[in-house]
Formats: structure tokens, C-alpha cells, sequence
């Protein structure tokens, strides 16, 4: 892609060759085990890719366009597999942007300089049963106590959850009160009182740990509330990691897309039916052609999100419409692929029934696309 840094280009060309030799050939049974791939997950924190975001100073890798390069990373590795991607997109973005920004150093000592060396996995904390997109309803509670809180509660559909060592949970101070009263708090997963209340079962991104967990009068000292300096400020701050991350998420269903476009490109090639390949069947080329200028318009976009992230320009509509046209569009890239395999396309043998069963992820994640749409519209003056 020409139109990226010369750092960003090559960080993609390392990143890429890693999916290619390293993800690729395990994707399948990863998919099919269900399981989180610690040994893989490592060896990115190895190679530093965790780091993507942050400056040296941190134990990142110092880019001069770090959202741009984390939305190369999510892009590549879902070209891989989603699953894997999500949970390296968790770890590199929000279970460190908000510790980056506003914890102590001795949480950035604790924490995010082992998260970035993939010594010590992260998450973040904040869907519960009973609320989702609307965060002011959020019923777990933080209560004041000597010296520190006391976080009781429930939370769900939380990425890395079972293998986490530490967590920024979202808690109120006021449950009912709204946004205002809402807190983050980093709990490390050691601590009494804290459990996986069960490990989630998906019909998609199935190496992607999600989890169900339960906080029962939870100590969490006083330094390690991220708190900004004025109410509700910690969780202000969080919405704008959240927003960035919508970038990340439009990434992963872009790279899925491509995987999915290059499977099915090279399906129409070889398969042959009526004496030709099918690829020279006008049916098959139109939706080819459709396909390819989904994965274009998805791409642009994304990228021009990421681009305005590293210029520090507001991005509250532009990373709800990259969600939206890479989230939807690549979900119909996949079914388009799928179509084109015909009934080799239903056989688990095959990756693209787990692309699409994949891409429905991005579509839910992260905020639904509907949520997506709704923003947009406030931002328009509805």
C-alpha cells in the first residue's frame, strides 16, 4: 500500500510474512480446538508488535503513525484468523491504551511494559448481562472503602477474559446515576473475590477467549483507579480508547474479507465446470468484481479513520462509518465467497465457511452496526 509511511509499509511486510509462515498453517486447528493460543500470542509479544501503539519510552516500538500501524497488525493477522486477531487487538489497544494514558507509573511498571512484552495478558471489562451499548446503566458497583474499593458485579463477552492477569473493569460509583459516575479500575485477576464465573461458547472467532466474569467484594487499591482529576473523567477518557478501537475492529473485518476474496479469486481460477473454469462465467465475475470493490471502499475508509486518529483530529463519525462499511461489507464479501464455492463452501475442509461464520463478529463487536448508525445520526444533529 503506497500510500502508508515507509515504517508503516514495512511493519506490514513483517507482519505479513509472520501470518503467512507462522498463523496461516495453524488457523484451522486453532479454529477447531477453541482454544487461546498462548504459544503464538507470545511470540508476537516477542517481536514487539504489542508495542504498536506506544512510544519507546514504554516498551513500545515508537511509530510515527501508531494507529495506522495497529490497524495494519488487526488487518494482517485476521487475514490469518479473526479469532486470533481479536484477542492481539484486545491486548495491543484497549486493555493498554487506557493503563497507557492514564495509570500510574507503577502500574505502567506493573502492567503494560509486561503486556507489551506478552509476559502478562490484558483486558477490559465493561458489557454486562443486562447492559450493552447503553454503558450508563451499568450495575457494577465501586465503594469506597479505607485505602482503596470494593468492586461487586457482573460482566460479560469480555475478550481474554479466562487468561487475563489483569483486567480494567468499568464500575460505578452510583449504579443508575449515569456516565458520570462510572470509574476504571485495574484488578489483577489474582485477587480474592474475583472468578471466571464460565468461558463462552460462540458461533464465531472461536480461539478468541470470551468469558463471563464475577467480581465479589473485589479489593482494588486506591492507585489503581484510573481516575482523570474530575468526575466521570476516567470514563470520558475510556470512550475515546473505545472509539479509536472501532478503527481496529473495521480492520479485522477487512482482513477477513481479503482472505475471502483471495480464497474465492483462486477457487473461480481452478474450478472447472461445462468444460471451463467457473471464474469465466459472467455470473462469477460480477461477484468478484463486487467483492473487490467492497474490500476498496472498506479499505479507504478505514484508513482515512486511522490517518485522522494519528493527526489527534475528532473521529467520533469517521470510526462509526469505517465499522459500518468494512463491518457490513466484508460480511457480504464472505457470503459472496461462500456462494462462489458452492457446496465445497458448507465443508469445514475449506476456510471459508470460518471467514464467514468470522465476519459476523466485527458486526456485533465492539458496538453493533446499528449502535454505529446511531451515533452517526447524533453527530448529524438527530
Amino acid at each position: 500500500m503506497t500510500d502508508l509511511d515507509s515504517d508503516v509499509q514495512e511493519f506490514r511486510s513483517y507482519v505479513a510474512r509472520w501470518v503467512d509462515e507462522r498463523l496461516i498453517p495453524q488457523a484451522e486447528a486453532l479454529d477447531h480446538a477453541g482454544e487461546f493460543p498462548f504459544e503464538l500470542f507470545r511470540e508476537l509479544g516477542e517481536l514487539g508488535y504489542f508495542g504498536a501503539m506506544y512510544p519507546e519510552s514504554v516498551g513500545g516500538s515508537g511509530m510515527k503513525s501508531p494507529y495506522t500501524a495497529v490497524t495494519v497488525l488487526c488487518e494482517e493477522l485476521a487475514r490469518g484468523s479473526m479469532g486470533f486477531a481479536a484477542g492481539v487487538c484486545m491486548q495491543a489497544s484497549t486493555a493498554t491504551h487506557t493503563l497507557f494514558h492514564w495509570g500510574s507509573p507503577k502500574l505502567h511498571e506493573l502492567y503494560l511494559a509486561p503486556a507489551l512484552r506478552g509476559e502478562k495478558i490484558g483486558a477490559f471489562a465493561i458489557t454486562e448481562p443486562n447492559a450493552g451499548s447503553d454503558a450508563a446503566s451499568l450495575r457494577t458497583k465501586a465503594t469506597k472503602v479505607d485505602g482503596g474499593w470494593l468492586l461487586n458485579g457482573t460482566k460479560i463477552f469480555t475478550t481474554n477474559g479466562t487468561v487475563a492477569d489483569f483486567i480494567t473493569v468499568v464500575a460505578s460509583q452510583q449504579p443508575g446515576s449515569g456516565a458520570k459516575a462510572l470509574d476504571l479500575f485495574v484488578v489483577d485477576t489474582k485477587t480474592k473475590g474475583f472468578s471466571v464465573g464460565r468461558k463462552l461458547d460462540k458461533f464465531s472467532i472461536h480461539c478468541s477467549d470470551t468469558a463471563e466474569l464475577v467480581l465479589q467484594d473485589v479489593f482494588v487499591p486506591d492507585d489503581h483507579r484510573l481516575a482523570a482529576g474530575e468526575e466521570g473523567g476516567s470514563f470520558k477518557n475510556a470512550y475515546k480508547s473505545l472509539t479509536i478501537d472501532r478503527i481496529f475492529t473495521a480492520a479485522l473485518a477487512l482482513g477477513t474479507g481479503r482472505a475471502a476474496y483471495d480464497a474465492a479469486l483462486q477457487y473461480a481460477k481452478e474450478r472447472s465446470q461445462f468444460g471451463q473454469p467457473i471464474g469465466k462465467f459472467q455470473a462469477v465475475q460480477f461477484k468478484l468484481v463486487d467483492m473487490y470493490a467492497k474490500l476498496e471502499q472498506a479499505r479507504l475508509y478505514t484508513y482515512h479513520a486511522a490517518a485522522l486518529a494519528d493527526a489527534d483530529k475528532p473521529i467520533t463519525t469517521e470510526a462509526a462509518i469505517a465499522k459500518i462499511v468494512a463491518g457490513d461489507g466484508c460480511n457480504e464479501v464472505c457470503q459472496k465467497a461462500l456462494s462462489i464455492f458452492g457446496g465445497y463452501g458448507l465443508m469445514n475442509e475449506y476456510p471459508v465457511q470460518r471467514f464467514l461464520r468470522d465476519s459476523y463478529f466485527p458486526m456485533v463487536g465492539g458496538g453493533t452496526s446499528d449502535v454505529m448508525r446511531l451515533l452517526v445520526a447524533r453527530q448529524l444533529g438527530f
